[in-house]
């Protein structure tokens, strides 16, 4: 299954069955309430926002877009996880060789060896450190057990 697929089988799965559609976005899902998207920032950074009832947040900020690929996959299958019942697969610390450090803007950036992010929230910043430079499958696997 290639990665648009996988991030497509996850929206659905995490309740967005609807593809977003807006010129500035580069991939995105919405439900009735909510929206998930990634967007290429001004500053060439690729951000992943939510909006929920037309209030937008960023929710973290990445150099590359495999990372906003892997954030928005991890985000939809924590959702699913968490709907159903199972309990969160991340551990409750950053993984080994994953740096996180609060910034002067209220985010936590994550350091890793592929790259760097600001996340919004330091439960997702932890999240996404397991995450970080794995392919979309692996992270797709993590997220079924």
């Amino acid at each position: 299954m290639n990665d648009d697929a996988i991030l497509e089988m996850w929206a659905h799965r995490a309740g967005f069955p609807s593809r977003l559609a807006a010129s500035d976005v580069a991939r995105g899902w919405w439900n009735p309430e909510t929206a998930f998207a990634v967007r290429r920032a001004a500053d060439s950074t690729w951000q992943v926002d939510i909006e929920n009832r037309g209030e937008r947040t960023i929710e973290a900020v990445f150099a590359m877009e495999a990372d906003a690929d892997r954030f928005l996959l991890m985000r939809f299958g924590v959702l699913w996880r968490l709907e159903r019942g199972f309990d969160d697969c991340f551990p409750l610390s950053p993984a080994e060789g994953v740096d996180l450090e609060a910034s002067g803007s209220g985010c936590t950036v994550v350091r890793a060896r592929t790259g760097s992010a600001e996340i919004l929230s330091e439960r997702q910043a932890i999240r996404f450190s397991h995450v970080a430079g794995e392919s979309l499958a692996a992270v797709s696997g993590r997220l079924m057990t």
